[in-house]
């Protein structure tokens, strides 16, 4: 293998399969990343046996074919220190030599062989959906699912499509994401399935052009899915989703509109003074005004007012702030609408007909 490669888009697909390439692990070869020359590109393979990702590097002059495979943090650190605008590659005699104008590295190589397959995605998908919409509803429930939970399945996000739908929905068991978005094609048929979290979150960076449209297909355990420049594939996690529809509250005769921004804000500051025992923020609704309080014994208290409009009789209910700000900080929108009962029930957070956020609230007695 011989080459001369465009620094940059080394760096990015490096950076990329960088994030499957496992640190630590008893088979140092799945801390490796291989580079095969396909035609008049490149293609980077990384895999942890259960996540793969393959990438293609399309600026590049190949002077001969070949494949290499090399540590991907030593690679990947190289390039991206490099000052040069392109690298050239050559595997030799066990080596990886990447020179640049003022550098030489010699990088002991492993044998490719005995890397494990990758997968790649043949044949018609199931369905195709944007990158936009896609990342738009990775970004929207991944953060809200279970980390390291007893109940496998809520450590991964639910993927449902029906019709022309497909919905992402995750939980932790105390509070609980979902949003939907539309795909551009596929046959009218259902697919389930549960999708890590770490996939879920990973496809926000690999498919990260708008325009781009990304082909799924679920094959026996695995999703996989294709875009322009890159395949990403993973196992799906085992185990019964709980019915989400069942969470979500009906009946809620009171509604709230509130400022994206203010209401940050007014939650991070009102944060202040909770602590380890206190860890609630009281939210009292009324006509034009929200009052956010909270009280830290050994510390002291605080208050801070948000205009809104409010629909229905006044309402008091305490929220863990994190799971406030987390929402909020993804959104992208300028307002948020939220529909309460009861004090001892959930609240919801809605965006148009797309998006759900259910927050358990908590006990400020």
């Amino acid at each position: 293998m011989k080459l001369k490669v465009n620094r940059q888009e080394l760096a990015d697909a490096l950076g990329l399969t960088g994030n499957v390439a496992v640190s630590r692990t008893p088979k140092p070869i799945l801390q490796c990343v291989l580079l095969r020359v396909l035609g008049d590109c490149v293609e980077l393979e990384a895999t942890d046996q259960e996540i793969g990702l393959r990438c293609v590097v399309a600026q590049v002059e190949v002077a001969d074919r070949g494949e290499v495979l090399v540590p991907a943090d030593k690679l990947g650190a190289i390039v991206r220190e490099s000052g040069d605008e392109t690298l050239d590659l050559e595997a030799d005699g066990g080596y990886c030599h990447v020179r640049g104008l003022d550098s030489h590295f010699q990088i002991n190589a492993q044998d490719a062989a005995e890397f494990p397959t990758v997968a790649s995605l043949s044949g018609d998908p199931d369905f195709e959906i944007t990158g936009e919409v896609l990342r738009r509803l990775s970004e929207r429930t991944v953060f809200a699912a279970a980390r390291e939970s007893t109940r496998y399945a809520i450590n991964g996000v639910l993927w449902e499509k029906r019709g022309d739908t497909l919905t992402l929905v995750a939980t932790d068991g105390r509070r609980l994401a979902l949003a939907a978005g539309e795909v551009t094609s596929g046959p009218d048929r259902e697919l389930t399935a549960i999708v890590p979290s770490k996939v879920t979150g990973l496809m926000q960076k690999v498919f990260g052009e708008g325009d781009e449209t990304v082909a799924v297909k679920v094959v026996g355990n695995q999703i996989l899915l294709r875009g322009r420049r890159a395949v990403l594939s993973t196992a799906l996690v085992e185990g019964h989703f709980p019915s989400y529809r069942d969470v979500i509250p009906e009946g809620n005769d009171k509604q709230a509109t509130l400022r994206v921004a203010e209401l940050f804000s007014a939650v991070k500051r009102a944060a202040l003074l909770t602590n380890e025992e206190s860890r609630g923020v009281r939210f009292a609704f009324g006509p034009d005004e929200l009052a956010l309080s909270s009280r830290a014994p050994q510390e002291g208290e605080a208050e801070v007012r948000v205009p809104i409009l409010y629909e229905g009789t006044p309402v008091e209910i305490g929220f863990n702030p994190s799971f406030v700000t987390d929402v909020l900080r993804i959104l992208h929108v300028d307002e948020v609408t939220m529909d309460l009962k009861e004090s001892n029930r959930p609240g919801v957070l809605r965006v148009g007909e797309d998006f759900r956020y259910v927050i358990m609230p908590v006990n400020l007695s």
